[in-house]
């Protein structure tokens, strides 16, 4: 399954191909940094994610995210960081049996275009119901808040 959607260079394509969810958010007149921000920014992501975010960018460092409106709270780990290249952590609901998924974010710069690309890849996600089912709602997910996060950086 892929979307495209796409006015005044504007980009977004999400594809969802079994275990991994992949989704490229082209971002114009945006650096890279500013780009991983929106996950690393606690103002930044308030404004297209809604929820409150609580990091320790170092590997092993918390990594959560509370949407009091809900309620709920994802929890994980920081796997990985490297400012402005790359950002990558472990995704559980809180109080949710499911096993945790990882949330890969690599930020990259395009100066011919002047712009900015995110690669979002989430998963992977097992191919039995409760996986198909998580896969499904954090697909549903992606959908809806990434074109947020494109007019919070634009």
């Amino acid at each position: 399954m892929a979307d495209e959607t796409g006015t005044g260079g504007r980009s977004l394509e999400i594809s969802d191909d079994g275990p991994m969810i992949v989704a490229t958010v082209r971002l114009p007149a945006c650096s890279p940094g500013r780009a991983l921000s929106a996950f690393t920014d606690p103002a930044i992501l308030a404004g297209w994610w809604r929820g409150e975010l609580t990091a320790d960018l170092v590997p092993g460092g918390e990594y959560s995210v509370s949407f009091p409106s809900i309620p709920a709270r994802l929890t994980g780990l920081v796997l990985s960081y490297r400012p402005g290249e790359l950002l990558e952590f472990s995704w559980a609901w809180e109080g949710e049996e499911e096993p945790p998924s990882t949330v890969q974010i690599t930020a990259r710069g395009d100066r011919s275009a002047g712009r900015a690309e995110l690669t979002i890849a989430h998963g992977p996600h097992e191919d039995d119901e409760p996986g198909r089912t998580a896969r499904q709602s954090h697909l549903e997910g992606w959908e809806y808040f990434l074109p947020r996060l494109y007019d919070e950086l634009s």
